[in-house]
């Protein structure tokens, strides 16, 4: 019980403590979230024909420098000097096995707004993996660069896709066929699988042309792709996917902060009632002793009286003879 007491008691801290990482990721998300709020001002205002082509450059010098503070919030933000992103493992109970896992997003201006995980386990040299989406935005396209991978996430090029199976919340599933074998096994439920990237093909092949030209960097929704200089209406469409992308972020985020503040509740219940009950084993009960006490003090108390009674009568005895 003493084991399990301070293993509890632990654990609230550790809870605690995950309260606050998942404190410092929601900042950052409401820090980007006004970013893009901004960026989507100024994709409005460009929209409008009363602003001169000089207009529409200048809006857009600010909204490249909103974007890279957005990379930069994205990249800077870390909590007891470890990055914020990726995933993360709480534990959250005495024992092996009691702990919740969670990935973090972290979002960048490259950041594509179309995301899921896979949906099985996947060995090393897989190529056709079925995603479930976990995004609003989608689904995965032919020419798509994407990041599959735990830790050493590597970069793959769809060039296969199936139709998708759209869900009723916006979400996806869908069937993508990798240009090359997976590098490293992928588990089910675990893998973000994130695009980056796209390869447009529409762009005539040139011998004079670089090839990599033809790759725009960021994937469908990222706001390295804003252009309020050519098609300020056309950057909306964007601007929103990312709002719904950051919302979606926030509402697990968010979601998990609530399911941690009742993981403490519940181990503080837990840590009291063992307590108790190792008290009752190690610890004397003052109340029941108390009352002990004082019942063989009355006890003696009153048997003292007794006594001194008993002997006062034959003296009273002696008085009448003599």
């Amino acid at each position: 019980m003493t084991s399990q007491v301070r293993g509890l008691n632990m654990a609230i801290t550790n809870a605690e403590d995950a309260v606050s990482l998942l404190s410092v990721a929601e900042t950052m998300y409401v820090d980007q979230t006004s970013i893009v709020q901004r960026i989507r001002e100024l994709a409005v205002q460009a929209a409008n024909d009363s602003n001169s082509a000089k207009d529409r450059e200048y809006m857009q010098v600010e909204v490249s420098a909103l974007v890279a503070e957005m990379d930069k919030i994205a990249n800077q933000t870390m909590f007891n000097n470890e990055s914020i992103g990726g995933w993360k493992n709480f534990q959250l109970g005495t024992d092996a096995g009691q702990s919740i896992e969670t990935h973090i997003t972290t979002l960048s201006g490259h950041s594509g707004t179309t995301y899921g995980t896979a949906t099985q386990d996947y060995a090393a040299g897989s190529t056709n993996l079925e995603i479930k989406g976990i995004s609003t935005s989608g689904p995965f396209a032919f020419g798509d660069i994407i990041l599959a991978g735990l830790y050493n996430p590597d970069t793959y090029f769809i060039q296969g896709v199936s139709a998708a199976q759209m869900h009723d919340e916006g979400t996806f599933t869908q069937t993508i066929a990798l240009s090359a074998g997976l590098a490293e096994s992928i588990t089910a439920g675990n893998e973000i699988v994130s695009s980056i990237g796209t390869i447009d093909f529409s762009i005539t092949d040139d011998p004079n042309t670089v090839e990599n030209e033809q790759f725009t960097l960021g994937g469908r929704g990222s706001l390295y792709r804003i252009d309020l200089s050519n098609d300020a209406s056309g950057a909306l469409l964007g601007i929103d996917s990312a709002l719904k992308t950051l919302a979606s972020v926030r509402i697990g985020v968010g979601g998990l902060q609530n399911r941690l503040e009742h993981t403490i509740s519940n181990l503080m219940g837990i840590t009291e009632q063992t307590s108790a009950a190792r008290s009752r084993i190690e610890d004397t009960d003052f109340a029941t002793e108390s009352a002990v006490l004082a019942k063989m003090q009355v006890l003696r108390q009153t048997g003292t009286a007794m006594l001194a009674q008993a002997n006062a009568r034959p003296q009273l005895v002696l008085q009448l003879i003599k």
